[in-house]
C-alpha cells in the first residue's frame, strides 16, 4: 500500500480524491489479490444460505493481504484523527457492471455487481458484523446510492440536485453503525462527498458540556418511513416478515427520546447528528444554542472527498459525519453509483430486534 496524504495547497478538494483525508493506494499486487479472493467467495457463497455467506465472509476476509488487514485492525482499534480515509485502486470493470439503475425496484444481478459485493462484503467484516434496517431497502446489508427520478429535492441517497446534509447514519436511532464503507462504482462528474471529524470540531467548554447532556431529539429520516418504502415497493416484504418494522419508527417519529448529541469520553466524544431532523425544547434555548453551536463547528471543518471508481470510503460513523455535494442526474445510465454497507462493533447489542433471512435487519 501507498499512502498519499492529502495536498495542503490543492487548488479544490474536488479535483484531488481524498483531499483532507488520507488516501491509500492499494499496489498491483494488492488489487489483484483482492480480487481474486472476491472472486473466490462470490464462487463459494453463491450456493449458502445468508447466514452462511455472512459466515463464509468473516473467515475469508483473514485472507485479504496483510497491508490491508493491518490497516482495518488500526483503524478499527485505534481510529485516526480524520476517523475516516479512501481506500483506492480496487479492480472495477464499469463497461461490465450495466447501467446505473433509476428505481429501487431495479435489482440487477451482473457478475461484475456480484463481484463488487464480494469484495464490499470482505473488507468490511474486517472492520465488523455486517447489519441492516428491516425498514431500508427491504433489510439489504449492501444498500445501493444512485439518483432516482422524483428524489431530486429529498434528503435521501436517492436525491440529487438538493444538497444531502451531512449526517451520523441512521443518528436517531441505538442501534445505528459504528463503521460505514462507501464504494465507488461509478462517478463520471466526480461528485463530492462532504467530510468532517469530530476530533477537528472546536467548541466552547460550556457547549461541550450540554452537548453531553439528554435534551436534544432526533427523528427518523424519510427513508425509514413507511410511506417511502411504500412508494418504492419494499413495505410488503417487510411486513411479510412476520413484524411491524415501522412501528417503532412511527413510535420514534412521533414519540423520540431524548438523547445526548455527543456521548463517551469527554476528551475525545462520539456524535451523532442529522440537521434536517434534529430539534430541542422551545423551552430549552440553551439546548438550542449548544446545538446551533455543533451544527456550525462542524459546518466551519467540512472537507470533500470524491469517491471514484474502485475507491472504498472508510467512516467511523460515531466520530464523523457525511453527506454529498449536489449534482444535476442525466438518468441515462451513467450517473453516480455508490454501495454502502453499514457495520456494527457488536452484533449481540440488537439481539431480539432483528428480523431477514440474514437474521441482520433491525427493526
Amino acid at each position: 500500500m501507498q499512502t498519499i496524504a492529502p495536498a495542503a495547497n490543492a487548488p479544490t478538494a474536488t479535483s484531488q480524491p481524498g483531499q483532507g483525508v488520507p488516501r491509500i493506494e492499494l499496489l498491483p499486487d494488492e488489487r489483484h489479490s483482492v480480487a481474486a479472493l472476491a472472486h473466490e467467495y462470490a464462487r463459494a457463497s453463491a450456493s449458502l444460505d445468508a447466514r452462511r455467506s455472512l459466515q463464509l465472509a468473516a473467515l475469508m476476509a483473514h485472507e485479504l493481504p496483510r497491508s490491508l488487514r493491518r490497516l482495518m485492525t488500526e483503524f478499527r482499534l485505534a481510529g485516526g484523527p480524520h476517523a475516516g480515509f479512501l481506500i483506492s485502486g480496487l479492480l472495477i470493470d464499469e463497461n461490465a457492471l450495466g447501467p446505473t439503475p433509476k428505481s429501487y425496484q431495479e435489482r440487477p444481478d451482473r457478475p461484475e455487481l456480484r463481484h463488487a459485493d464480494a469484495v464490499l462484503s470482505l473488507v468490511g467484516s474486517l472492520l465488523g458484523e455486517p447489519f441492516s434496517f428491516s425498514s431500508q431497502q427491504r433489510g439489504r446489508l449492501l444498500l445501493d446510492l444512485y439518483p432516482v427520478p422524483g428524489h431530486e429535492l429529498s434528503q435521501l441517497g436517492s436525491g440529487s440536485t438538493a444538497m444531502l446534509d451531512w449526517h451520523t447514519e441512521d443518528a436517531f436511532h441505538p442501534h445505528r453503525a459504528d463503521w460505514m464503507i462507501l464504494m465507488g462504482l461509478r462517478n463520471h462528474d466526480a461528485v463530492p462527498t462532504t467530510f468532517a471529524a469530530m476530533a477537528d470540531i472546536e467548541l466552547s467548554d460550556e457547549h461541550r458540556a450540554l452537548l453531553f447532556e439528554k435534551r436534544f431529539a432526533i427523528l427518523p429520516d424519510e427513508s425509514h418511513s413507511k410511506t417511502f418504502n411504500v412508494a418504492t415497493g419494499a413495505a410488503d416484504a417487510a411486513e411479510a416478515a412476520g413484524a411491524e418494522p415501522f412501528r417503532r419508527i412511527d413510535t420514534m417519529a412521533n414519540r423520540p427520546e431524548p438523547i445526548a448529541l455527543l456521548e463517551g469520553d469527554p476528551a475525545a466524544p462520539w456524535l451523532r447528528v442529522d440537521p434536517p431532523f434534529m430539534h430541542t425544547n422551545p423551552l430549552d434555548p440553551q439546548a438550542a444554542e449548544a446545538q446551533d453551536a455543533l451544527l456550525a463547528a462542524i459546518e466551519a471543518k467540512l472537507t470533500d472527498v470524491v469517491i471514484g471508481r474502485g475507491d472504498l470510503f472508510v467512516i467511523d460513523n460515531k466520530r464523523a459525519v457525511h453527506g454529498r455535494r449536489p449534482f444535476t442526474p442525466r438518468y441515462d445510465g451513467t450517473d453516480r453509483w455508490l454501495k454502502r454497507i453499514n457495520l456494527t462493533a457488536d452484533l449481540r447489542r440488537s439481539a431480539g430486534s432483528r428480523l431477514g433471512d440474514h437474521g441482520r435487519a433491525v427493526v
